[in-house]
C-alpha cells in the first residue's frame, strides 16, 4: 500500500477517531461473521498489529479504538482489552450494555482506568439511542467528562431498522447538553439530506467521516455538511478494517475546502477533544 502524503495540510498529529479491533485469536472469526452478517467487505484484518501497521503506511499517528459490548456478559472482557491495548498510538475507548444492571458500574471503571471515552452501538446493542435505559449512562457520562460515540443512522446488518435517526440523535443532545457526543458517519450513516437540513449547524456535538468515503455520501454534500455544522466539529475517521486510513484521509484531502479546515478535520479537533 503507497504511503500517503499529507505534507501540504498536516496537522501535528493525524488521529484516525473511529477503528475497531478485536484480540488477535478471535479477530479472524469475528470479522468473517460480521462480514456474514452485513454483507459488506473489509479491507484488513481487525488486529492491533494490522492497524498499527496501517496506520504507518497512511500517515496516521494515533487511532481511537472503539470497542463495544453486545451481551451483557461482556462488561469485563472488554474492558480488560480495551485497557490492554490502551498505548501511545491507540486511545482506546470502553463500551457499556444500555439496560444492564452494570452499566453505570462500568461507566466508573472506564473513567477510572483512565480511558477517554464510551462507544455505543445501537444496531447491535438493540437499543436506540434515545433509549430512557441510556439516559443515565449518558448523564453520568457528562459527569466523569468521557466522549461518548454512537454509531448513527442506517446499519447494514439490519436494514429495515432506524435505531439512531437524526431525531433521536436530537433528543440526545437536548436532553444532555454539555455532554461531548459523537454521531458516527456524519451524523447519520445515509441520512445526509436528513443531517443536513435538521442537525448540522443546529446542534453542539461532533461528526465523524468514518466510512464517508463509501458512494453513499458524494462529496459536494459531504462539504455542505462540513460547512454548516463547521470543520472544528468534525473528526477524521475511517471505520477500519471496513475502510482503510488512507480512504477518507484521501477524500478530505479532496474537497473543496480550506486547507486549516483540513487540518482540524485530519487532527486538531480530536486532539482538543480528547485533552492531547
Amino acid at each position: 500500500m503507497p504511503k500517503v502524503k499529507n505534507s501540504d495540510i498536516v496537522s501535528l498529529m493525524i488521529i484516525d477517531f473511529h477503528t475497531h479491533v478485536f484480540p488477535y485469536k478471535m479477530a479472524d472469526a469475528a470479522m468473517t461473521k460480521l462480514q456474514q452478517q452485513c454483507e459488506v467487505p473489509y479491507y484488513a484484518p481487525a488486529t492491533v498489529g494490522s492497524l498499527i501497521r496501517t496506520m504507518d503506511e497512511c500517515g496516521v499517528d494515533k487511532s481511537v479504538v472503539l470497542n463495544i459490548v453486545t451481551k451483557e456478559t461482556q462488561h469485563e472482557h472488554v474492558l480488560s482489552f480495551a485497557k490492554e491495548i490502551d498505548s501511545e498510538r491507540l486511545i482506546s475507548f470502553g463500551s457499556v450494555m444500555p439496560g444492564s444492571e452494570y452499566a453505570l458500574e462500568y461507566v466508573w471503571k472506564i473513567s477510572d482506568e483512565g480511558l477517554k471515552g464510551i462507544k455505543l452501538h445501537p444496531p447491535l446493542q438493540r437499543a436506540d439511542v434515545d433509549d430512557k435505559r441510556l439516559f443515565p449512562v449518558y448523564d453520568l457520562a457528562r459527569a466523569l467528562n468521557l466522549v461518548v460515540v454512537f454509531h448513527a443512522g442506517w446499519d447494514a446488518t439490519y436494514r429495515d431498522e432506524m435505531r439512531a435517526s437524526v431525531e433521536m440523535t436530537i433528543n440526545v443532545v437536548k436532553n444532555f447538553p454539555g455532554l461531548k457526543l459523537v454521531a458516527a458517519h456524519m451524523g447519520g450513516l445515509r441520512l445526509a439530506r436528513d443531517v443536513f437540513d435538521h442537525l448540522a449547524g443546529k446542534y453542539d456535538l461532533y461528526f465523524d467521516t468514518a466510512y464517508a468515503a463509501d458512494p453513499w455520501l458524494d462529496k459536494e454534500m459531504f462539504r455542505d455538511i462540513i460547512h454548516r455544522h463547521g470543520a472544528e466539529r468534525i473528526l477524521f475517521g475511517s471505520d477500519y478494517p471496513w475502510h482503510l486510513p488512507s480512504m477518507e484521509i484521501g477524500l478530505i484531502n479532496s474537497l473543496d475546502i480550506g486547507e486549516e479546515e483540513k487540518k482540524m478535520i485530519l487532527g486538531e479537533n480530536a486532539a482538543r477533544l480528547l485533552g492531547l
